[in-house]
């Protein structure tokens, strides 16, 4: 890939992972207004739900694609990704089946659209996934923005219109109905692409390859949903669906930062495979370091103007839940700690202990949530969370090291740690002192500029061309 599509597909994957994120930020607000604290927990549960269950229908094959791009060739990955896609569609098949005949003996009382609505949603999700996970190691990144930023956008608008002017009650409908519609034409969508190029296959051989890489990682993906997604249904069920509608706002508001490396994800995995591949250990050092940068200046920033971000995003029934922003944001920085080491266990598919890991940490977050959640309610739920994400964090980063020692040093987290640590240290005495917050932000993003411009220089010539400021003398 020449240098110049690299930063295009960059700059684009990140434009279109801020818009599609954006848009669930910016509607926060309004669902947050239009739905109660109990609608909005049950339409986060039925996602939780969504999540888990793709898991299911997918079989985590998307991980699999990644692999094809280095044991494949050119001519091979579209009859995988065929195969993958024809298996997913009996997967989804044989399980709606399966739920057409549970229908007779499931009580009166559990609203069983609801379940098909699920069923479908998350058919679309898993499609969605492996073709943009083919998209992505193929750098065909405007195909890839287009399925990351269309199906969040419609489901949104289509939302808020069915809840302004189509429903009364119940809803939470309006959220859920319209958005497993558009997944569901956009499920059709990647189907009409993918057979465009090859016709349905299901090549036993490929199947078989891929299933022998992915089936470790579905329980590591359920494992991962358990610790994402368990906390909000635990909360339901153990205490209410207002306080999940807490939350969840919360948890998705301190989540902000991560967009990061969301968007940034889908050019550093196909660069990251091919510098290791050729064992450019040092390069990918030296990268790292800059994304570990910018990942701790965005989440001390967050956690500093978390109260007003909160505020403005949300009426005042979820400002309670200010006293969970530095737990959660701090959740969220070990996500992106852990899943650098993760990359390099599926690089060399050691998907067994990608598993094995998970799951002790989704075991503890469970267990954590059902000693502490009865008692201490959503403010438990995020202490646990960060507990089980720091064991996720030591687990893959002691077991990545076994294998490529020389990557990610532990010692390049230290002073990142202690800036993050710092701004949490600060956030509870200065909660109700904005203006203070704000300053010492101000402060701090002015030295981290100082600090920091000839390195942003060398990564962006055309700003050090154009400013003397980030260009270093020679």
């Amino acid at each position: 890939m020449k240098k110049k599509d690299f930063a295009e597909a960059g700059a684009l994957y990140f434009i279109a992972t801020l818009f599609n994120k954006g848009i669930g930020f910016v509607t926060v607000p309004i669902f947050s207004r239009i739905l109660t604290t109990s609608d909005y927990g049950t339409v986060t549960t039925f996602n939780s739900w969504v999540s888990m269950i793709s898991v299911f229908i997918s079989l985590a094959l998307y991980n699999a694609v990644r692999n094809s791009f280095v044991d494949m060739d050119d001519k091979e990955r579209p009859h995988f990704l065929s195969t993958i896609i024809t298996f997913t569609g009996l997967v989804f098949l044989t399980v709606i089946g399966v739920c057409v005949v549970a229908t007779v003996f499931v009580p009166r009382n559990i609203n069983t659209a609801l379940i098909f609505m699920c069923i479908i949603q998350s058919f679309g999700y898993a499609l969605i996934n492996d073709y943009s996970y083919y998209l992505m190691m193929h750098y065909r990144y405007r195909f890839r923005a287009a399925l990351m930023v269309l199906p969040g956008l419609l489901s949104v608008v289509l939302s808020i219109f069915a809840i302004l002017f189509i429903l009364k009650d119940n809803l939470y409908l309006g959220r859920i109905v319209p958005t497993t519609a558009v997944y569901g034409v956009f499920a059709i969508v990647v189907l009409i692409a993918v057979y465009s190029k090859t016709k349905p296959e299901l090549n036993l051989e490929y199947l078989k390859y891929g299933l022998k890489i992915a089936l470790p990682l579905v329980l590591h993906s359920i494992a991962l949903q358990i610790l994402s997604q368990s906390d909000r249904v635990m909360i339901t069920s153990l205490r209410n669906a207002a306080e999940t509608g807490v939350y969840s706002l919360v948890y998705n508001l301190s989540m902000i930062a991560t967009v990061i490396t969301t968007s940034l994800d889908g050019i550093w995995v196909p660069w990251f495979t091919g510098k290791l591949k050729e064992r450019k250990i040092r390069e990918i050092n030296v990268l790292a370091m800059d994304y570990v940068h910018l990942m701790t200046y965005a989440m001390v920033a967050l956690i500093l103007v978390g109260p007003e971000i909160l505020k403005i995003f949300a009426d005042q029934r979820y400002w309670e839940g200010m006293s969970i922003i530095p737990p959660i944001a701090l959740a969220n920085y070990m996500i992106f700690m852990y899943t650098m080491y993760v990359y390099i266990e599926h690089y060399y598919k050691k998907t067994v202990y990608v598993t094995k890991n998970t799951l002790i940490a989704a075991g503890l977050n469970v267990i954590l949530n059902y000693i502490l959640i009865p008692k201490y309610g959503y403010v438990a739920a995020a202490y646990t969370t960060l507990a089980s994400y720091f064991v996720a964090f030591i687990l893959h980063s002691r077991y990545a090291k076994t294998i490529e020692p020389d990557i990610y040093p532990l010692k390049m987290f230290a002073l990142p740690l202690l800036h993050v640590g710092g701004a949490i240290i600060l956030y509870y005495p200065l909660l109700n002192f904005w203006t203070l917050r704000w300053g010492i932000l101000f402060v701090y993003l002015i030295i981290i500029l100082i600090k920091e411009r000839f390195r942003i220089g060398t990564l962006v010539p055309a700003l050090a061309e154009k400013c003397s400021f980030f260009k270093e003398k020679r």
